[in-house]
């Protein structure tokens, strides 16, 4: 062969006995076949292999298969965000006139989404108090196909009551459980009654900080026509973005562990301090539903915590002046410990009054603790609090 054919086309396979213990990446847009009858047998699905990037890659079905493993589901799809889990989700399942019913303090990207774009597809939501099973159940009509919650909201850390939500499923009406905040380390959502389950991947599933995913799991025919909405939409998860979120998934549970354990002695800590008007977090005997908790969540409770400073926003303020290792990041669940204002990130854009409603105010500080020793996190927030 000349040169150039040589450099266009040369060493794509090289022969091999031996296999790599990591997966690796299969950074391609498209697969190549030997002849006709095996390509339509792939496409239809009637042979196992792969077409082209956006209908997946291997390494979106690793991550897939990992994920539906873990939460115990029939299938996952993962796509480009959490945010277009959720979306592929609505598209899959929802059709126009449909009715859901969904928590009023989900994270302010999915109430906005669920509120703007699901209306001007035909689909009312009603929010309610998920708190409450008999304020869920009230809002029901003949038209409501879906209840969609947090396991853990973010960022007060208040808990839905999954098995008594969990009869909706006789109805006809999916449970849908968003689990970012919790991981299946903290709670299993379809153990607990619900059908369907939703992560952003980009947070404590991935756990470095480098990986932007979101996941849907749940009964195979829903997923397969969100994963049809995800193919024509365009929404697909890049293979390397996968392949970080598989190894990430690897450690998830020995990352949660620790850091549930430091979150709960952060918690503990800041509860007795001055400056600490209240601790959020289901851990802690002073939490609401702390009843509950010890129900949904056996053995951890979550890495994810909040607080309300004294003095509001100027005490915020002197905090992020002082603090020295915990940074400021407006997401979660990383390996290293961040901290946010929801007041001005997650929830910038909920009119004030229903800010406060929901119980976000100026001093609401929300911590997501990382694998630091838990003595240097105490130690940087010590200096920093106002005194």
């Amino acid at each position: 062969m000349k040169p150039e054919t040589v450099a266009a086309r040369g060493a794509r396979q090289l022969p091999s006995v031996s296999r790599p213990l990591t997966p690796p990446i299969f950074q391609t847009s498209v697969f190549v076949f030997e002849d006709l009858d095996t390509a339509e047998a792939v496409w239809d699905g009637e042979r196992p292999g792969f077409v082209y990037g956006r209908f997946g890659t291997p390494n979106h079905a690793m991550l897939e298969t990992m994920l539906a493993a873990l939460e115990g589901g029939e299938a996952a799809l993962v796509c480009a965000s959490g945010m277009a889990a959720i979306t592929a989700l609505c598209c899959g399942l929802l059709e126009p006139g449909d009715h859901l019913i969904a928590a009023r303090d989900l994270y302010g990207s999915t109430a906005a989404l669920l509120a703007e774009e699901a209306r001007r597809l035909g689909i009312e939501t009603t929010f309610v108090d998920a708190t409450r099973v008999t304020e869920v159940l009230a809002a029901r009509r003949p038209a409501t196909r879906a209840v969609f919650v947090e396991a853990l909201s973010n960022p007060l850390l208040r808990l839905a009551d999954l098995e008594g939500l969990a009869g909706l499923a006789r109805e006809g009406i999916h449970l849908i459980v968003d689990g970012s905040l919790a991981t299946p380390v903290v709670l299993a959502p379809l153990a607990r009654g619900a059908t369907l389950v939703v992560h952003s991947v980009t947070k404590f599933l991935s756990g470095h900080g480098d990986v932007t995913a979101g996941v849907v799991v749940g009964p195979r025919p829903v997923i397969e026509r969100a994963r049809a909405s995800v193919i024509r939409i365009g929404a697909t998860l890049g293979p390397f973005d996968a392949w970080l979120g598989a190894r990430g998934l690897r450690t998830l549970h020995v990352r949660l562990e620790r850091q549930s354990d430091t979150a709960l002695r952060i918690a503990r800590w800041l509860e007795s301090h001055a400056a600490v008007a209240h601790v959020h977090y289901p851990g802690l005997d002073s939490h609401p539903q702390r009843a509950l908790a010890k129900t949904l969540f056996p053995r951890y409770t979550g890495a994810l915590l909040s607080f309300d400073l004294h003095g509001g926003r100027r005490a915020v303020e002197t905090m992020m002046e002082r603090l020295r290792l915990i940074e400021f990041a407006p997401s979660f669940g990383d390996t290293a410990t961040t901290w946010s204002y929801p007041a001005r990130t997650s929830h910038r854009g909920v009119p004030e009054p229903e800010r406060r409603a929901l119980g976000i105010g100026d001093g609401l500080v929300r911590l997501s603790v990382g694998l630091e020793a838990a003595e240097d996190l105490i130690d940087d927030l010590a200096g920093a609090l106002y005194q």
